[in-house]
């Protein structure tokens, strides 16, 4: 089993467990680890480690295989507290990472472009090899002058669930990064994003207390 569906299997379990016979829980089980292993080893990995953004796709695997396999009856709410049991405690922790103050700090902000300059030089040249259809990043396309900006013109995510037909349930867990963004005391302004259709998934990240944070409506 691959280990970001083991990192979920007990909050799945459960989930089967109250919703369906032992017997038929653990068919529903079967099927969503066959899915998953059969989505990575015909659709790919990315790259695996070599590649810092392929765990996403890996644990998107997961989700999907786990949403097909209850016939799709999953909702957001479910997926939330599924999330909150399997690694709540880790994006509790997050909180020790308060963006207001970090992000007042120059020196951070010059370090993660720089992460992410390393990752967008990487994807040009990996992509459509051995990193398949990664990511695909500009970084502050909009050229604020705070925060952290960058936009994704491709998603595998999006990609695969155009592909598979799952195109309904990528939004809940395109709001994962909501969710592990205001655990760190952070805004993602975000109000574009591919699995809308809107082109590119655009992301600004700020401080929660920032005055253009809390003015903010209608970020996905």
């Amino acid at each position: 089993m691959d280990k970001y569906l083991k990192i979920f299997e007990p909050a799945m379990k459960t989930w089967l467990s109250e919703h369906y016979s032992p017997e038929e829980a653990q068919k529903r089980w079967e099927r969503t680890v066959a899915l998953d292993e059969k989505w990575i080893r015909e659709e790919g990995d990315l790259g695996g480690k070599k590649n810092p953004m392929a765990s996403n796709m890996l644990e998107a695997y997961a989700f999907f295989a786990f949403y097909d396999s209850v016939d799709r009856h999953f909702s957001k709410e479910d997926l939330q507290i599924m999330i909150d049991a399997a690694m709540g405690k880790s994006i509790r922790m997050l909180s020790h990472f308060n963006l207001n103050s970090l992000l007042r700090h120059r020196w951070i902000e010059r370090l993660i472009y720089l992460y992410l300059g390393r990752y967008q030089k990487k994807a040009e040249r990996f992509r459509g090899n051995a990193w398949g259809n990664t990511w695909k990043i500009r970084i502050n396309p909009e050229a604020h002058s705070k925060g952290i900006a960058f936009a994704y013109d491709t998603c595998p995510l999006n990609d695969f669930a155009r592909r598979h037909g799952y195109i309904d349930f990528l939004p809940n867990l395109c709001f994962i990064d909501q969710i592990t963004c205001s655990a760190a005391h952070g805004k993602l302004i975000r109000h574009k994003t591919l699995a809308d259709g809107d082109g590119e998934c655009n992301y600004w990240i700020l401080g929660d207390q920032d005055p253009e944070a809390i003015a903010d409506v209608g970020s996905k």
